[in-house]
Order: C-alpha cells, then sequence, then structure tokens
C-alpha cells in the first residue's frame, strides 16, 4: 500500500506541474497577444502635421466631434504635428495626443509630410490663373485676391504635400517659383 500512496503522489505532483506549466503557458500567450496588440495599434498611427497661416492667432481648433460646432479642446499651429489613427468622418480627421483625449481635427489643413517653412517671395508660373482656396483643397476664396495671375508675386510660408500656404491663400504648390529678384 505503500507503494500506491506514493505513486499517487507521483501522479498529482505531475498532474499539477503540468496544470501549472499550461496556466504559465497560457499568462505568457495572453501578454504576448497583448503586447502585439498594443504594438499594432502603434503600427498604425500615422504622423501628421498641420498647414495653416504662421503667426499670432493662426491656429487650427482640436474639436471633441468632428463638427465646427463643437467643444474645443485644443489647438495646433503652423507645423505642429499629431499621431492619428486614420479614423476620418465628413472631412474630419481622428488625431491623438494633443491634451487628454482624442480629438478632429478639420482634414483641410492636415498634411501627411512636414511642411517646409520657406518664407520668401514667390511668383505664379501658371498659363493663364490660379484660384486661392480658403484650405487645401477648399473652395475658392471669394472677392478680391481670388485669383492669381502668371507673372505675379505672392508670399509662400509652408510648402507640403504639394500645396503652399501663401499670403492669398493655399495654392497648388506646382503653380509657384521662387521669384528671382
Amino acid at each position: 500500500m505503500n507503494n500506491l500512496n506514493h505513486y499517487s503522489m507521483d501522479r498529482n505532483t505531475k498532474a499539477r506541474k503540468i496544470m501549472i506549466l499550461l496556466l504559465v503557458s497560457a499568462l505568457c500567450a495572453w501578454i504576448g497577444y497583448t503586447l502585439g496588440t498594443a504594438a499594432n495599434a502603434e503600427e498604425t498611427m500615422a504622423k501628421c502635421w498641420v498647414m495653416c497661416k504662421p503667426g499670432e492667432g493662426q491656429r487650427v481648433h482640436v474639436r471633441s466631434e468632428p463638427n465646427k460646432g463643437s467643444a474645443e479642446i485644443g489647438f495646433l499651429e503652423a507645423g505642429d504635428w499629431f499621431m492619428t489613427d486614420g479614423e476620418s468622418l465628413d472631412g474630419w480627421i481622428r488625431c491623438h495626443g494633443v491634451g487628454e483625449q482624442a480629438g478632429w481635427i478639420y482634414s483641410g489643413y492636415v498634411v501627411t509630410e512636414e511642411p517646409e517653412q520657406v518664407f520668401e517671395r514667390y511668383v505664379c508660373v501658371a498659363q493663364k490663373q490660379v484660384a486661392c482656396r480658403r484650405w487645401i483643397g477648399g473652395p475658392q476664396i471669394d472677392g478680391r485676391g481670388a485669383w492669381l495671375k502668371n507673372g505675379s508675386n505672392v508670399d509662400v510660408f509652408l510648402i507640403a504635400d504639394g500645396w503652399a500656404v501663401t499670403s492669398r491663400g493655399y495654392i497648388r504648390s506646382e503653380w509657384l517659383e521662387v521669384d528671382p529678384e
């Protein structure tokens, strides 16, 4: 009988060791999955920049919801960057890293490459004239200054993603060259 108890004890000890090994393996798998999910979440985040006219009082509002009427939870100035998960809704893009919570920025002020600060005078080289826009790809500015004619000069502040922020509005950078004078 003594041998039988010894056998039972060995069997119970082995079963406990296997159970502990399974629990440790499951814990390691869960930790690996959690870390992998966090790493994938970081991988899906992209860095973007704000492109607006630089200077005092010039900034882009970060909103709590994707609409102009929602609460302002922060702001970004020309050339500032933020992280986005790429979520967009009705022309707004979700941003992270501005304040304590994620917010929304109007996509007409967002570029995917770091803006080059130029602060130089450029000349329009379009064959006819170019429409000055309210924001990147946005509607044409109304009234005087709505068009930049071939040969006209304009001050350029920032260039990125094929757009230039100028003293007259947003213009495709392909229509501009540094003024040789």
